[in-house]
């Protein structure tokens, strides 16, 4: 499955003093587990807010969002151990964060299908192609190609768009999709002084 993992860098992220103190516990793992708890708080907090902004193609469609970046809220887990916490989010799209990101046909596809209509937003081609009784129509231009389409014929006689049929996409990198460095720096921060204060409570 598609995802990402990003590890919080236990030494830089925290300060001068904290790192000063925690020199002192003698087990680490209570700390980055803290860490990493408050890290993964960041990352969900971050997604959701994705999740009620990013709707640019489902209303370009007039459909409703699909809700995949809630999706990626929900797979996003931590783990921690005596050395460093990882935030691992188990989502297609997400490696897209962090470098561009190559899309390609899989299982015995040829064509990526990108849907042209609400009907199609959020439906995997192959689960209507027989009941809407789509076929492929190809454009040509003055050089003899253009696109492919999926198309559906009306009653009238006339070809209505679902699917442009596309062997790959490639998509720019956003570092919007996750939170900035300095916020998982901050998170961990707060993580490890929350920790801390426990440690200090517990043995006053």
């Amino acid at each position: 499955m598609s995802g990402i993992s990003l590890s919080v860098d236990v030494v830089n992220a925290v300060s001068l003093k904290i790192r000063a103190v925690t020199g002192l516990l003698p087990d680490l793992r209570g700390l980055h587990d803290a860490m990493g708890y408050a890290a993964r708080t960041l990352t969900r907090d971050h997604l959701i807010g994705l999740a009620g902004t990013r709707h640019d193609t489902a209303n370009r469609l007039g459909a409703t969002p699909s809700g995949h970046w809630a999706q990626a809220a929900e797979k996003t887990t931590f783990t921690a151990d005596a050395t460093s916490a990882t935030i691992t989010i188990t989502q297609p799209g997400i490696g897209r964060a962090m470098h561009d990101v190559d899309i390609h046909p899989s299982g015995g596809a040829k064509t990526l299908t990108i849907p042209l209509i609400a009907q199609a937003y959020n439906l995997r081609a192959a689960s209507v192609w027989e009941s809407e009784g789509l076929f492929v129509v190809k454009g040509k231009n003055s050089k003899g190609s253009g696109a492919a389409l999926a198309v559906k014929r009306l009653s009238d006689g006339s070809l209505q768009p679902w699917y442009l049929l596309v062997p790959s996409v490639h998509q720019k990198q956003d570092r919007s999709l996750l939170p900035s460095n300095a916020a998982y720096e901050r998170a961990a921060v707060d993580g490890a002084i929350r920790y801390l204060e426990f440690v200090h409570r517990s043995l006053s």
